[in-house]
């Protein structure tokens, strides 16, 4: 009867170190895909209105899963299965409590004894993004080791910065931050020099107004007429994409350090990742403007994605180009 056991029990860990690791991160990842199932307007894209994010920081971590899955050692045992086990359990409880028990609620009216006007949306879904990077670590952590972290790390960096700029949003709303609110001259300034370039009608005055096309700014609105449509963008640090700007800096930051290469050449490409994910957000507010102004897109839905997909598609051909470009070293 002993002999059966320990047959038993010799099968069952080759059996449990056979597994593919894929399947555990499709396990793991099960709670959240039936909430996109589900829920999928929750995951809006707009500043602090659902949590769209968690689709970009999906997509960092099965970038470097899969960049990272050849190093990781699946040494599965009781202990490790128990504690990856109890991290899906608290993502999932998480998610229970907002669906069954209003947790959103409570959050929101939790707030009100602290957040200033505006920053109670802020205020509840920050709460999206910790949770979801306790669980990145929990889960990544008692599947493999303390060590995982440094080869997924994005996903959950993304995760912690973008609650960390929604809880400024939650006490340093819209133009408090000064030195936030800064860049925000300097962005519109740099936009209207682009829409001038672009044979735009930039106005000085709202008497000149005439045949639109034409924009008119005051202060930090951008009064955009079209043919169609007459749009008022008030530009803020958070909707001017500032949000954006630091969170895809830093996670350029950080893959610039787990690039094999010199300290000065990291240096250098960092700052020019973050360079050009500045120059990019001033692109997106030009996008939206020219969308305004020349076509009949839905702004809102135009608005959401159309900054995160250039972030995206900036942060890749920059990758691949530093790739090439180390590559030849």
């Amino acid at each position: 009867m002993t002999l059966i056991k320990k047959s038993f029990k010799a099968f069952l860990n080759q059996k449990l170190h056979s597994i593919n690791k894929d399947i555990f991160l499709v396990v793991a990842l099960s709670p959240l895909m039936t909430i996109l199932i589900f829920d999928f307007h929750s995951f809006t894209l707009g500043w602090n209105e659902g949590r769209g994010g968690f689709l970009f920081a999906l997509f960092f971590l099965v970038m470097e899963w899969y960049d990272a899955r050849n190093e990781l050692e699946l040494n599965l045992t009781k202990r490790k299965i128990l504690g990856f086990a109890l991290s899906i359990s608290f993502l999932s409880i998480y998610f229970i409590a907002i669906y069954k028990f209003n947790l959103q609620t409570f959050l929101f009216n939790y707030g009100k004894n602290f957040a200033v006007e505006g920053g109670l949306p802020s205020w509840v879904w920050l709460w999206d993004y910790i949770v979801f990077a306790i669980f990145l670590i929990a889960s990544l952590t008692s599947l493999f080791n303390i060590k995982v972290l440094k080869l997924i790390v994005t996903p959950i960096i993304y995760c912690i910065g973008s609650a960390l700029i929604l809880l400024l949003d939650v006490f340093f709303p819209y133009q408090s931050i000064g030195f936030l609110a800064g860049l925000v001259p300097f962005i519109m300034n740099t936009v209207i020099l682009l829409l001038k370039v672009s044979n735009v009608k930039v106005l000085t005055n709202l008497f000149e107004a005439r045949e639109p096309p034409w924009i008119y700014v005051k202060g930090n609105y951008l009064n955009v007429m079209s043919k169609e449509r007459f749009v008022i963008l008030e530009v803020n640090w958070p909707c001017a994409g500032v949000f954006s700007l630091l969170i895809y800096s830093l996670i350029i930051s950080i893959l610039m350090i787990k690039l094999n290469a010199s300290i000065k050449r990291k240096i250098v490409y960092a700052s020019l990742g973050a360079l050009g994910t500045f120059f990019m957000n001033i692109f997106r507010i030009y996008l939206i403007v020219l969308a305004i102004l020349y076509s009949a897109v839905d702004l809102k839905i135009f608005h959401e994605s159309i900054g995160e997909v250039l972030f995206i598609i900036w942060i890749v051909i920059y990758l691949l180009v530093v790739i090439k470009v180390e590559s030849h070293k």
